[in-house]
């Protein structure tokens, strides 16, 4: 059983952290009371040069090797609604302060649109085509390592508290190797923050001792619906009268393809035609009618959506609060990121699972600890699959040469050029669209499957309903606005093949020791987040 709410005991340490809190809150919008009537009120985020100069620390000192690793993953967070990121709302005090004690990455990318291959990139080192979890009917291989197994086997013990069901550790096998484990369900409504991840993450920190310890923490509130207490919507909603509340449900509605809709009105099939809410199934029927949002709708659904990392970024301050008052801060290597982003209109969808554009792939991604100096920014692009190298590489443990990742600990010290260079050079795949499981599970042809392949500043998008290749300029053109493989067309030539070549003998059926077999109760949980009819 999860453990049950607890108040941390406040000391000197956990004072600093609130006064730095405030601190880097003020640079914002002017305070960090909770109180705040200024409904909407914005500011900016530090400058990388402010972030170099605020004195909220002295550089760590460098250790061997940590004695805690502390691996958090925010479902659903793009990196572009963090005021550590430059976004002019203070949505992320909290990270603010961690990121200015450590080194943050301008430019990290997810390997996938949605949850469970995405961690199961941050959780082996490899692209979905590697590790093979590409669709909801596939579970991680057991003759794939994970960075538990690794980390054990170099003296660690190991803990996970997760709070989705993509993460369960018996189905998809992702957390399987982890000594100590926690599912929390927590229900769709939730609109409080899941104190439960954070205390039962507090438990196990103060319950290892000596002991070394890797523990994976992952919280699932971001995600939809958009939902919070009202003290935190007061900080950023502003007055709005329409149909937008952002719901799991409505967000689904709104991304649904026109042709599945038309398909399901013609000839229902309970089969096909069935998607879940809070509330239980709903029929996509005759009587259903598509939901297309207009700018304020979507102005509203960000700032719902602002309002939820707010109130989880105060969440987190528990657990940090508890490193300091414990002096584990300075033991401590923290990792912290994201499976994928969400989207709002920018390439016509809003919510997430489909697409690779970059408002999909984009995520926040910061260490904090020994051996990692402070203030620290780089722009070099890197992916989630170097998290599993470069974690191992701190830790002091062996890495395994079979790795897509690469290690990212040269970028942390004075010998850039040469690493920078070959990430230049290397190819970040985004794959494993939620196309391919609509595609098994409703009908073929009636989702899109996107797939995405980048080499340096540009990126090409592959979209399967319409056969069609645009090749982007990240440099120029980080929003994915124009297509210019008109313009380049000897680099958008050479990544269409290096695409064709990739997936030339992919095959989106798992073999089938590698299938999941799902109870009632894991489809009816799946069904209500709208994954699967």
């Amino acid at each position: 059983m999860p453990l049950g709410p607890r108040i941390i005991a406040s000391g000197r340490r956990a004072a600093r952290a609130l006064a730095l809190v405030c601190a880097v809150a003020a640079l914002h919008a002017g305070g960090c009371s909770l109180g705040d009537e200024d409904r909407g009120s914005a500011g900016r985020a530090p400058s990388a040069e402010e972030a170099r100069t605020l004195d909220v620390t002295s550089p760590i000192e460098p250790r061997t090797t940590p004695q805690l690793i502390l691996f958090i993953s925010i479902d659903t967070l793009r990196a572009d609604h963090l005021s550590l990121y430059g976004y002019d709302r203070l949505t992320s005090p909290m990270l603010d302060l961690l990121a200015a004690e450590g080194a943050v990455f301008e430019d990290a990318s997810a390997t996938a649109p949605w949850t469970l291959p995405s961690h199961a990139s941050m959780l082996t080192g490899l692209f979905p085509l590697a590790h093979r979890v590409m669709t909801m009917k596939s579970k991680l291989p057991a003759d794939v390592p994970t960075l538990a197994s690794m980390l054990a086997q170099a003296g660690f013990d190991t803990a996970a508290v997760v709070n989705s069901t993509w993460l369960g550790k018996e189905n998809y096998q992702l957390t399987r190797d982890f000594k100590k484990y926690l599912f929390i369900d927590a229900p769709e409504d939730r609109k409080s923050p899941n104190t439960w991840v954070t205390d039962q993450a507090t438990a196990w920190l103060q319950e290892a001792g000596d002991q070394r310890m890797f523990l994976f923490v992952h919280y699932y509130d971001v995600h939809g619906d958009y939902s919070s207490l009202p003290e935190y919507e007061r900080l950023f909603v502003t007055p709005y009268d329409g149909p937008a509340d952002g719901s799991s449900w409505q967000l689904q509605l709104a991304n649904f393809e026109d042709d599945y809709i038309e398909f399901c009105r013609e000839s229902f099939d309970p089969e096909k035609c069935r998607f879940g809410g809070a509330d239980g199934p709903r029929n996509i029927d005759a009587s259903t009618e598509k939901i297309y949002f207009d700018e304020a709708d979507v102005r509203h659904l960000e700032e719902l959506y602002d309002a939820g990392i707010r109130q989880l970024d105060a969440e987190m301050s528990r657990l940090f609060s508890f490193l300091q008052q414990e002096e584990l801060d300075d033991k401590t290597l923290i990792i912290i990121t994201s499976d994928h982003g969400e989207e709002f209109l920018e390439h016509g969808r809003v919510d997430h699972f489909l697409t690779q554009y970059q408002e999909m792939l984009r995520v926040p991604l910061i260490f904090r600890g020994p051996g990692i100096p402070a203030g620290l920014r780089i722009s070099t692009p890197v992916s989630s699959v170097d998290l599993v190298p470069t974690i191992l590489k701190l830790a002091g443990a062996e890495v395994p040469p079979a790795l897509d990742g690469l290690d990212l600990t040269p970028l942390f010290r004075g010998d850039r050029d040469e690493a920078e260079a070959a990430f230049a050079e290397r190819r970040q795949y985004g794959e494993a669209s939620g196309g391919l499981t609509y595609d098994s599970i409703v009908q073929k042809g009636l989702f899109p499957v996107y797939r995405s392949v980048r080499q340096g500043r540009y990126k090409l998008v592959y979209e399967s309903k319409a056969e069609k290749h645009a090749l982007y300029d990240l440099d120029e053109d980080p929003g994915e606005k124009v297509d210019i493989s008109a313009v380049q067309p000897e680099i958008s030539a050479q990544l269409i093949d290096v695409m064709r070549q990739r997936y030339r003998d992919y095959a989106p059926e798992p073999l089938p020791e590698n299938r999941v077999e799902l109870s009632k109760d894991d489809i009816e949980r799946l069904r209500a987040l709208g994954y699967i009819p």
